[in-house]
């Protein structure tokens, strides 16, 4: 099968997070052995020697492509889709894998529905967490009309799909919750973070409280993560119990820097004294090797996670760690250690499960609940499963998206405001009252009012 995947994020590529190393992986099992003919399209902005990565990528069975960078940057939310549709559009592949954050698979998603293009593909994606979901994770849930605009793409192309993976239950409980009208092949399967034939190592022996010498925030530095509950859970903690440890930060700098992440932690400072460091350029696999130092105990507090990078890494490297039972990082242990291993993303909760593990109980690696070959297999059988007779052209829809594909460059806020609302549909008055904007609406009512002498 000839399968392309659309990311903003490539591990090894540029700085990434999760997405970047989900895609890498799945991309390299689904090719391993001549399995099925992967091509990756990079729709992000590489910051690195593009030349060495794909001679390593051709190795691994995966042919880079790129949307054009320089250019889709401008003009709003909706000009990086629109130059993956037009991309994208003359290609020939039996299935396309977007994932939903930042919407770039919008206008191919929509273009299909309107039977203008890929009418005989499969059109998946994969759910890492949307910006709506994030933006109410770190407390910024925004009521700008663009970023509205955003929020509604990323939704609409989770429904357009004719399949949604999803790394957890928990994400799509959530888009459920929020009255996402989910496609019929719908399913979970976990991140690979790892390439294939990987060995996993030994996991470490169980770390007894004096064993354990530093204490490892492992994630970046943002308030999702739970950063601020970590540093107020430490101050909470006896000075005894972090006198001669090390606390450290294992991720990129984001909403705090080092400075701000000392100011947090200044009472527990003052009172203890102990060392303080910060590793903001390590690549994935040197994090992985730095938590397999002995006497370290990774901390995972966020606030909010789909199916969380860090959780799986130390799971497969059997590294002891806590982490949080908010989302779906639950999922990927084994439950029998769930218990052992989560706890609530609360100062209180998580400075009394530590004072538990750093006087009396020591801490273990926990067990997975899933293996890379069930996860694999999990791809199999959706892949060998889905099938789409063909999307049935509506001809009354193509010119509406003719003519939106002409002003979107120049005009994506009046446009997409409006037309995105009702998916290219029923552009009437009810979907003109749901614009916050006098002044955009009254825009709005002109475009539908000369789509309607032009075409209608």
């Amino acid at each position: 099968m000839n399968i392309a995947f659309i990311s903003r994020e490539m591990a090894g590529l540029d700085k990434n997070g999760g997405i970047g190393t989900a895609t890498r992986y799945i991309c390299e099992h689904l090719a391993h052995g001549g399995r099925h003919e992967i091509h990756c399209y990079h729709t992000g902005n590489a910051g690195r020697d593009r030349g060495g990565f794909e001679r390593a990528m051709r190795s691994s069975g995966v042919r880079m492509r790129y949307v054009n960078a320089d250019a889709n940057t401008a003009c709003g939310y909706g000009r990086r889709p629109y130059q993956v549709y037009e991309t994208l559009r003359a290609t020939r592949h039996d299935v396309y894998v977007f994932h939903e954050f930042m919407a770039d698979g919008f206008f191919c998603l929509l273009a299909r529905e309107c039977g203008k293009a890929f009418g005989n593909a499969e059109l998946g994606v994969i759910t890492h967490g949307s910006s709506l979901w994030v933006d109410e994770g770190n407390g910024l849930e925004s009521e700008s009309p663009e970023r509205l605009t955003l929020y509604d793409m990323e939704k609409a192309c989770c429904e357009l799909a004719d399949f949604l993976v999803s790394p957890s239950d928990y994400l799509l409980g959530w888009m459920r919750g929020r009255g996402y009208r989910l496609p019929e092949h719908c399913v979970r399967i976990p991140n690979f973070t790892s390439p294939p034939g990987a060995s996993a190592p030994a996991p470490a022996p169980r770390l007894a409280p004096a064993d354990i010498r530093e204490l490892v925030f492992f994630g970046r530095l943002e308030e999702r993560k739970g950063v601020r509950v970590f540093c107020e859970a430490l101050n909470r903690l006896s000075p005894e119990l972090l006198a001669g440890r090390e606390v450290s930060f294992l991720g990129r700098q984001d909403h705090y820097d080092a400075a701000a992440v000392r100011a947090l932690l200044r009472p527990a400072l003052d009172r203890a004294g102990f060392a303080v460091r910060f590793f903001s350029g390590f690549s994935a696999a040197q994090a992985r090797d730095y938590l397999r130092g002995p006497g370290r105990l990774a901390v995972m507090p966020s606030l909010r996670e789909n199916s969380p990078c860090a959780v799986s890494e130390c799971l497969e490297d059997g590294i002891p760690f806590l982490a949080s039972d908010s989302g779906g990082g639950g999922e990927l242990i084994l439950e029998d250690d769930r218990a052992g291993a989560v706890v609530a993303p609360r100062a209180p909760a998580l400075a009394g499960r530590l004072e538990k593990i750093l006087r009396d109980e020591g801490a273990a690696a926990p067990r997975p609940s899933c293996t890379r070959g069930g996860i694999l297999q999990g791809w199999l059988t959706l892949l060998g499963n889905i099938g789409r007779a063909g999307g049935a052209a509506r001809p009354g829809l193509a010119p509406l998206f003719d003519l939106y594909g002409r002003h979107v460059a120049r005009r994506p806020r009046q446009v997409l405001r409006g037309l995105l609302k009702t998916r290219l549909r029923d552009f009437a008055a009810g979907a003109l009252g749901l614009i916050p904007s006098e002044r955009l609406r009254q825009r709005c009512l002109a475009m539908a009012k000369s789509i309607a002498r032009r075409y209608l």
